[in-house]
């Protein structure tokens, strides 16, 4: 949950560039609500708990299977959206001990954004 502090704390660059953050996990809202309170997280947290939007963008981890505690779990990513909400690029990494900084983000999103 780091990233998501990290991304809060760059906001205004990503603002600044035209470019919206939207987090998606497989909390639930309350669990969420917590973390965007404690955080003052200024930016839209959407729940996944039944991961449909992980399953359909194809990044449910599958070392873990409906009815264990840890169903749910995309692999570590972010999509990048242009305004016709097509995918233009993506940043995924192994594991979840690996983040991309937030700073390395922005710079991907506007090379993305430009080359379309």
């Amino acid at each position: 949950m780091a990233q998501f502090v990290q991304l809060q704390k760059t906001l205004e660059a990503f603002r600044t560039e035209g470019i919206e953050v939207v987090a998606l996990t497989y909390d639930s809202p309350q669990q969420q609500q917590a973390f965007v309170e404690k955080n003052q997280i200024d930016y839209p947290f959407l729940s996944d708990v039944e991961a449909y939007s992980v399953n359909a963008l194809g990044i449910l981890n599958q070392q873990y299977q409906p009815g264990d505690k840890n169903y749910g779990i995309p692999y570590p990513g972010i999509f990048i959206l242009n305004p016709k909400l097509e995918i233009v690029g993506k940043i995924f990494v192994d594991g979840y001990k690996t983040r991309v900084s937030a700073d390395a983000v922005l710079a991907y999103a506007l090379e993305s954004l430009n080359e379309r």
